[in-house]
């Protein structure tokens, strides 16, 4: 890498990504380069450091990502051949395509010096028990760290892309970039509170990375119609007081509740 300061960008729904991210943090630290990790809800994207190297990391969701992530990669400025790394995290399959977001980077004049993506615990489909996800995560985090030995090596970042990749990312970019706000689309996701269990502590509020969530005249939660589904609220919920009608059941949460009240730090 030309940089010694590296600045990784993250957003993490229930925490998996972030994990990824202090992960790579630490290593590049144990190798004398000074990492930091910030919230790429609280930093514009027009605002990244270019004179250190850049790791950009995202959660998967549609074989794909939010539409939040896609509009904050889009407003990216030209890199002027900034190096930058690009990590993700999945329940199951991302369709490869971490390499076309790459592809898309490269367009703006960045250099791709790596892209992997990482298998972490189901958020809600296929949940499986603690022991499980921990295997998982833990085999996961070892991976990652020879992921950040070989940005460090600077070994050759190779492209997956393909026909059938390009032709799932055109998919799922329907999906992300024109279906996601549609009002039924927003319905069907659309949480609702058991005002039995809530006990308006506000806390739903504070983690939505996209401001959906306020109070109403009653004090309790109040669902707009921009939801990325990111499942942070339902996930960390102390009284899991919050349902949807496509969720069966929901994985605990890679960090602690005040590891993932970072928003407004």
């Amino acid at each position: 890498m030309k940089h010694n300061n590296i600045n990784i960008y993250v957003f993490s729904g229930t925490g998996n990504t972030l994990v990824a991210a202090k992960k790579l943090a630490e290593v590049f630290d144990k190798n004398s380069y000074n990492a930091k990790v910030y919230r790429m809800e609280a930093v514009r994207a027009e605002e990244v450091n270019l004179k250190s190297t850049i790791g950009i990391g995202w959660t998967i969701a549609f074989w794909n990502t939010y539409p939040f992530v896609r509009q904050w990669l889009s407003a990216l400025p030209d890199g002027n051949g900034a190096e930058v790394f690009l990590f993700s995290t999945m329940g199951d399959s991302s369709c490869g395509m971490i390499h076309h977001i790459a592809q898309m980077l490269e367009k703006k004049n960045y250099k791709i010096i790596g892209a992997e993506s990482f298998l972490m615990p189901n958020n809600f489909l296929l949940v499986c028990d603690d022991k499980a996800n921990k295997k998982k995560t833990d085999n996961t985090l070892l991976k990652i760290e020879k992921y950040a030995g070989n940005i460090m090596t600077e070994k050759e970042y190779k492209s997956g892309a393909n026909f059938f990749t390009k032709a799932a990312f055109k998919v799922t970019n329907f999906i992300v970039l024109k279906m996601w706000y549609t009002k039924l689309l927003q319905k069907i996701m659309k949480f609702k509170t058991n005002k039995e269990k809530c006990i308006k502590c506000g806390i739903c509020e504070k983690l939505c990375p996209v401001e959906n969530i306020n109070f109403s005249d009653e004090k309790f939660p109040v669902f707009k119609d921009k939801c990325l589904f990111c499942l942070r609220c339902v996930t960390y919920c102390p009284q899991k007081a919050l349902s949807s009608k496509i969720l069966l059941k929901i994985y605990g949460g890679a960090l602690s509740l005040e590891e993932m009240l970072w928003k407004k730090q």
